[in-house]
């Protein structure tokens, strides 16, 4: 999204985005964070596991025994810290989707936002044009030809209220109280 079409969105929508963008880097971050910690834990766990194996081959007797167990110890304890990481891993995943989807949705409700925007846009040009006196320009709504009737109908209203305006304002007492009515709009401002 650029600069420009950022700074066209309504304020909330601006905000929303932008936190989801400073969550979106914060939870990178931690994802990141946690991918080196579970590589260093993994590292670790080899290591543990190739000095047990080592030793396993090389000592015998009371102290390769006892050192032993404490490279199983060590190598368990890496396990469960690996197993830990990767766990975190996921949830950070899992919050990532819903934040994914979060951001979908309010996607979605922006375009239905703008779509309406722009439909207020032509009803309110509509009415400037019939304020005007100009003629109305016929738009078709999608649907079909239930919407066509509807279409021709609005259209037969406005021509016959235009129509009745016109002959309104070519009465002699529209024409008699112009200046009464202008004046009122310059005392009005």
């Amino acid at each position: 999204m650029t600069d420009r079409e950022f700074s066209t969105l309504p304020g909330p929508v601006r905000a929303e985005l932008t936190r989801l963008r400073a969550e979106r880097e914060v939870y990178t971050a931690e994802r990141e964070r946690l991918r080196n910690e579970l590589a260093e834990a993994e590292a670790k766990l080899a290591e543990a596991t190739a000095e047990r194996d080592e030793l396993a081959e090389t000592l015998d007797g009371e102290r390769s025994e006892e050192h032993l167990a404490s490279l199983t110890r060590r190598a368990e304890e890496a396990e469960a810290e690996a197993r830990e990481r990767a766990a975190e891993a996921e949830a950070q995943r899992q919050e990532t989707i819903a934040a994914r989807a979060e951001r979908d949705t309010l996607r979605a409700e922006l375009a239905a936002a703008r779509g309406e925007r722009d439909r207020l846009r032509l009803t309110l040009l509509d009415a400037e044009l019939s304020l005007a006196g100009q003629p109305m320009p016929v738009r078709r709504a999608p649907g079909g030809p239930e919407s066509d009737e509807r279409a021709a109908q609005l259209a037969a209203e406005v021509a016959e209220l235009s129509n009745e305006l016109e002959a309104t304002r070519s009465t002699i007492s529209w024409r008699v109280t112009a200046p009464l009515r202008a004046v009122r709009k310059r005392t009005a401002r």
